[in-house]
């Protein structure tokens, strides 16, 4: 599933609905579904400042009963880059997804995260 949007916080309610449906749909928990919204909303939140309101594209691979992948992408418009912000959203990322990444790359901010059904995330700071 791809979708593509304003970098409009008011819109990312939709992005966490689609994909809590989605993470029901493999077969997470509810607490797994809960820690993918909040990885899901930080991931729109960081891409829209580094955007500075340029359009997201998501991407959400899904293999039912064993995890979903979550790629997003944006235009850095925004040369200043907050580095704490960054680290503050690999600190959510570090305790809510099994794997991941948040790169600068250039003229584009980009990350992915994964989560498998049957792996609670790793505990924080590992």
């Amino acid at each position: 599933m791809s979708i593509r949007l304003p970098g409009d916080v008011e819109l990312f309610r939709s992005v966490r609905l689609a994909i809590g449906g989605l993470a029901a749909h493999v077969g997470f928990d509810v607490a797994a579904i809960d820690d993918l919204r909040i990885a899901v909303d930080e991931l729109c939140g960081a891409l829209a400042e580094v955007g500075d309101g340029a359009p997201l594209d998501l991407r959400i691979l899904i293999s039912p009963g064993e995890g979903l992948r979550v790629e997003g992408r944006t235009e850095r418009v925004n040369q200043h880059v907050d580095a704490d912000r960054i680290a503050f959203s690999r600190q959510i990322l570090s305790v809510v997804a099994d794997d991941h990444s948040m790169d600068l790359d250039g003229d584009e901010v980009c990350f992915w995260l994964d989560r498998r059904v049957e792996g609670d995330p790793p505990p924080a700071g590992s």
